[in-house]
């Protein structure tokens, strides 16, 4: 199918406020024209897919995905690109913040070039929105698993090297608000409709307002990397938690942060401000083992958990949407459109791209993932197109 024209039915379509427990939606090229509750009746001349009553939700937004699969965005080499955006597809991402990490600068503005061709050129796997840098203008402080030496102030000369390198295709930056220029940094990026995320932060509670205030729209992986909540001393978690103006992201794997804390945040910030991402490295999809995938350190993957090898130091995740979709489920008690506002519509919203994506409504494009009673990815669809389909559904969903 290439014209993004069908109709899918026998569906549970999930709303932004309710559900459908049976109905079917029709597409046009590309976009949702009609959402019905009921059986569909055919004319004969339609694209019909038959959903089997499995659940259509809206696909998932990860604003926060180094790599997969063996490839990682912090690499000049499109096919390593290409790779984890294919791997994402697979497990219902159908939109991203392709990131980087904290590199030695000249190379990360070379790699910046090459991730923004590939995004905008190679149209395989989940759709790139934009590329999310998280680092290098961050605090020593607070660096997680960034390398201190390549740390950068916050100067304006820097984030337009950046900006330029990637040919205006930047739409995140992480900022920790309190170091040298952070705050004229947040208003510089906020003129130029960048979103700046308050992360790797040594930030006091007002040094954290300050920078919401000055235009901070999101929250990198809140809780990890941040000054804490004290009771005395809130940090940059207490103002987070505080304040309705700024979104919370948060990694959902039972590891970052304890599935107490998760509904804790939930009650602060209630399912309009928390979005759900990955923080997902190169080695998501692949076995336990020691990696060389930093240039100058080895980490280790042990479970579910990656850490710089020899230490305790959190190196991003080995997670997928669906299993953070599937962990706020078990985690917390929430509606299937609740889960799909944390999962997609709040992603969308920070990104600035909630009429087109993010939600199952007319005019929004067909951006879908086809999921079985037990919450796992069967099928994921992008502009009315079937991307990706497991090979239990290949028969229902490939005429």
């Amino acid at each position: 199918m290439q014209s993004g024209t069908c109709v899918i039915k026998n569906a549970r379509i999930v709303l932004p406020e309710s559900l459908i427990s049976h109905g079917f939606l029709d597409i046009s090229k590309g976009r949702i024209v009609r959402i019905s509750e009921g059986d569909f009746s055919s004319t004969g001349s339609e694209l019909v897919f038959d959903a089997r009553g499995g659940t259509l939700s809206p696909g998932f937004i990860d604003l926060h995905v180094h790599g997969g699969n063996g490839g990682t965005f912090t690499s000049i080499d499109p096919a390593e690109h290409a790779l984890a955006r294919e791997f994402h597809l697979k497990h219902g991402t159908t939109s991203m913040f392709a990131s980087t990490h904290t590199t030695e600068f000249s190379s990360l503005l070379a790699i910046l070039k090459s991730l923004s061709a590939s995004s905008r050129s190679d149209k395989n796997g989940s759709k790139v929105l934009g590329i999310h840098t998280e680092g290098p203008f961050i605090s020593e402080h607070k660096p997680g698993a960034h390398v201190v030496a390549q740390l950068k102030a916050a100067e304006l000369s820097s984030i337009d090297e950046v900006i330029s390198a990637a040919d205006n295709f930047i739409s995140m930056v992480t900022v920790a608000p309190e170091i040298p220029g952070g705050l004229e940094l947040i208003k510089y990026l906020t003129q130029k409709d960048i979103i700046s995320s308050i992360g790797h932060t040594n930030a006091t509670y007002a040094q954290a307002l300050a920078g919401i205030q000055a235009g901070a729209r999101s929250t990198t992986h809140l809780f990890n990397a941040m000054s804490p909540l004290s009771h005395r001393d809130p940090g940059a978690v207490g103002a987070v938690l505080d304040n309705e103006a700024i979104y919370a992201e948060v990694i959902l794997d039972g590891i970052h942060i304890d599935e107490a804390i998760f509904r804790i945040a939930l009650k602060c910030k209630g399912v309009d401000r928390i979005n759900l991402i990955t923080d997902a490295t190169s080695l998501a999809g692949f076995p336990d083992g020691e990696y060389r995938v930093l240039s100058d350190r080895a980490v280790s993957k042990i479970g579910g958990k990656i850490v710089v090898a020899g230490t305790n130091t959190l190196a991003g995740s080995a997670l997928d949407m669906n299993m953070v979709y599937k962990n706020a489920a078990k985690f917390a008690q929430l509606s299937q459109p609740e889960l799909s506002k944390i999962s997609s519509l709040n992603a969308a919203k920070i990104a600035g791209r909630e009429s087109d994506i993010g939600s199952i409504e007319i005019g929004k494009l067909a951006d879908l993932v086809l999921l079985d009673t037990e919450s796992d990815v069967c099928a994921t669809m992008i502009e009315g197109e079937w991307k990706y389909v497991n090979s239990a559904w290949k028969e229902a969903l490939s005429r």
